[in-house]
């Protein structure tokens, strides 16, 4: 196979033109929008002492006007094989007026968490235009490997480290099929041993190769295995067609060695919903046919097509979405009136770290939000200004009668309010807030009325109950709820890829339950803060649409007939023609000083600078701040815990803040 060669990225890539290495009949170029890239490596060479590689890909496309790279995706690892056929498809956008280049960087994991890449080593990488790749024959590059400085890597067993990108569009098609395998008679493949089975489906590509779309687990010693139940959307597996062949391949697992090839099944996906078992058989890859060797069977314990509906089906059909955010008022945060505070709000930009946060999330959110009404809470705060009550859920609007505030302007003013009125402490529980959110998600779901519940969490630091709060998300799973985690700061957050579960399913420490969907998605504030707001938003949100429609699939639920959505149009959003009283003659949106006109279009006023109102309270007394709670031995932290920081004293003269007024006790330690 020819390497394909760097490409030039000063040129403009001739889509539609002829050369030697590129054909027009299977492009794509002029009808997606969208691809998916399957990834394959080979020959990859050895980076581990005593076994082959562990690799795994992080994708990245080049922000030409930037001049910088942006990860928009990653594989799952693949342990040791250095042959990798990777089942997790990338997913870009692709614009056919842009050179869009992509960038394969390779790894070799140490261990299974993908997100510090230090603890991993670096093989090499890869570039290539998007362009390119649509418009060669069949949507497949074969690209030699090269290390950092840019040189190929040398060959291993004589042969050249290559990667194999393949690309087809993304259709429509949201079904997904549910299976269940079984086997019996599988061959012997070890001298010692049984056989340690796995198996891998693939889909056929447009060259006639063949793409990894599915990988079971394994088991050991055995003959015949049961393995788990799984499902695969058919676009991926054969792009909704009953009669397209699918590649069904059963391999031996070895430890710290490549697995071995043991027998194979050639079927489609009609075939394997009619068909109760279907015959292994071995291929001899120097004959050019299959043996005539019995490998035994393949067993279709169970076989359904899970009819599969879009996000935006369900809007139309009058979906409500529902937010609650959930604020971090723990001590670790530090004194409001400092500007090292993540709670600061003074010069220059007057908006803390948690307000930006609820701004750029909040307003995608806030126009799916039904009423407008967004349930506002804290956690972490002393809510007694003369003694000690620790409260880990509580309204932010400081009244029992009243958890809603109105949109994401009533919600900033009452967290800035909130701010003035109670004691940061400590230390950061999630359960409560968990438990909270998940009750109000009970009953709010069904054909009829389909409601679904987004909470985000904002915070600064180390989760204290993090297995009650991992047991409160396995709980939640089958519940209509979303968990959106932000953490702000430069604390460890590394417990929060743990609760995000990209690498390792959750797991009840109780009734011993996986987690039966992926509804927690953690995104570090710090990647973002110097970016668009759009940016993190994106970011946080883009996993949402997927978490609906998962849990719409579980409990069957289609999407009701459109109506008239009860969100506020895009004219009443960001227009103000609707909100214009129809005798109006005179009404002209674009007046300056029009009393109709969208706030978005005020002019910017221009003010003095000057604190926020909500900082009067606090005066300009020192005032006690708890610092860096990151331990278990945390004032209110039940068991164990440390003495309480100093309260009001009474004494102190100056109108301040009941819970800063106090001197600073500066013996005080965590």
């Amino acid at each position: 196979m020819a390497y394909y060669q760097q490409p030039n990225h000063n040129r403009q890539p001739s889509y539609g033109a002829k050369s030697p290495s590129h054909s027009r009949q299977q492009s794509i170029a002029t009808l997606c929008e969208q691809l998916e890239l399957n990834l394959s490596l080979r020959n990859i060479p050895k980076m581990d002492l005593m076994s082959p590689s562990d690799p795994f890909i992080i994708v990245q496309m080049k922000d030409e006007v930037k001049n910088r790279w942006i990860t928009v995706g990653k594989t799952d690892i693949i342990w040791d094989n250095p042959n990798p056929d990777f089942s997790k498809d990338i997913r870009i956008n692709y614009m056919f007026e842009e050179i869009q280049t992509v960038r394969l960087n390779i790894w070799d994991a140490n261990e299974k968490q993908t997100k510090d890449l230090s603890k991993h080593d670096y093989i090499g990488y890869v570039d290539f235009v998007v362009g390119d790749l649509v418009t060669s024959n069949g949507q497949k590059l074969a690209i030699a490997i090269k290390d950092k400085q840019g040189r190929k890597l040398k060959l291993v067993n004589g042969m050249a480290p290559i990667a194999i990108i393949r690309s087809q569009e993304v259709d429509e098609n949201y079904d997904e099929v549910e299976f269940e395998f079984a086997a019996k008679g599988l061959p012997k493949m070890d001298w010692f041993g049984k056989i340690d089975p796995f198996f891998q489906m693939y889909r056929q590509t447009n060259d006639g190769q063949w793409a990894s779309v599915y990988k079971s687990e394994h088991y050991k010693k055995t003959y015949t295995p049961n393995w788990k139940r799984f499902k695969v959307e058919t676009r991926r597996l054969c792009h909704g067609d009953m009669h397209r062949p699918i590649l069904i391949r059963c391999w031996d697992w070895n430890r710290d060695a490549k697995p071995d090839y043991a027998c194979e099944i050639k079927t489609t996906l009609g075939e394997l919903i009619d068909r109760k078992s279907v015959d292994w058989k071995q291929w001899d890859a120097k004959k050019k046919k299959y043996k005539s060797k019995k490998c035994g069977q393949l067993f279709i314990r169970y076989a359904n097509i899970i009819k599969k509906y879009s996000f935006t089906s369900f809007l139309s059909g009058g979906l409500e979405i529902q937010m609650m955010v959930a604020i971090d008022f723990t001590g670790s945060n530090g004194d409001p009136r400092d500007e090292k505070s993540l709670h600061y709000m003074g010069p220059p930009h007057y908006e803390s770290h948690y307000m930006k946060v609820i701004k750029s999330v909040g307003r995608v959110l806030e126009p799916y939000d039904a009423d407008g009404d967004i349930g506002a809470y804290g956690f972490g705060a002393n809510l007694n200004p003369y003694g000690k009550q620790i409260s880990h859920c509580f309204n932010i609007t400081l009244k029992p009668d009243q958890e809603e505030v109105d949109g994401i302007d009533g919600l900033i003013e009452a967290y800035k309010s909130c701010l003035t009125k109670v004691q940061l402490y400590g230390p950061t529980y999630f359960s409560e807030i968990l438990g909270n959110a998940a009750a109000k998600s009970m009953g709010i779901c069904d054909q009829k009325n389909q409601t679904y519940n987004i909470l985000l969490i904002i915070t600064d630091g180390v989760i204290n109950d993090m297995q009650r709060s991992i047991d409160a998300v396995v709980d939640a799973t089958r519940l209509p709820l979303s968990i959106i985690i932000v953490g702000v700061g430069d604390a460890d957050f590394s417990n929060m890829d743990t609760l995000d579960a990209d690498d390792e399913p959750l797991r009840h420490s109780r009734t011993g339950k996986y987690m039966e969907r992926d509804i927690v998605q953690f995104v570090p504030f710090n990647e973002f803060k110097n970016s668009h707001m759009s940016a993190i938003a994106k970011e946080t949100l883009e996993e949402v649409p997927g978490q609906v429609t998962s849990f719409m699939a579980m409990h069957n639920i289609s999407p009701n007939p459109p109506r008239h959505a009860k969100q506020p149009t895009m004219d009443n959003i960001y227009g103000a023609l609707s909100i214009a009283p129809d005798n109006d003659v005179n009404f002209n949106p674009n007046q300056v000083n029009n009393p109709y006109m969208d706030d978005m279009k005020q002019p910017e006023v221009v003010v003095a600078a000057a604190p926020p109102a909500a900082y009067a309270p606090y005066g300009n007394a020192p005032q006690y701040s708890e610092g860096g709670i990151t331990s278990n031995n945390q004032p209110g932290g039940g068991p164990g815990q440390g003495p309480p920081p100093p309260v009001y004293n009474v004494n102190n003269n100056i109108p301040a803040n009941p819970y800063y007024g106090g001197a600073v006790n500066q013996n005080y330690q965590e």
